[in-house]
């Protein structure tokens, strides 16, 4: 099973926390995710089958470019939102 570092930012919690997903690709771990949690994170990540112009998505220090990405069975994924702003 992967396992998900999710970013506070994006689950409103105060830390980032860690989950335990099944799946064979990105999008397999976010649908299932959201079906045992609910669709916050799904929503905070995919826009139109894709994932959000400002979200990255990292599977065992990797960067992915889409939701059909595979995963094995007990990597690390994360997911961190792109910081911007400062002047």
């Amino acid at each position: 099973m992967a396992t998900i570092k999710l970013p506070a930012v994006l689950v409103g919690g105060s830390s980032t926390s860690e989950v335990e997903v099944e799946g064979d690709t990105v999008r397999d771990l976010f649908e299932n995710h959201a079906a045992e949690h609910g669709s916050e994170l799904k929503d905070s990540v995919v826009e139109d089958g894709e994932i959000k112009e400002f979200i990255n998505v990292y599977v065992d220090g990797t960067p992915v470019e889409g939701l059909d990405a595979e995963v094995p069975a007990d990597a690390q994924v994360r997911v961190i939102p792109a910081a911007s702003g400062g002047r």
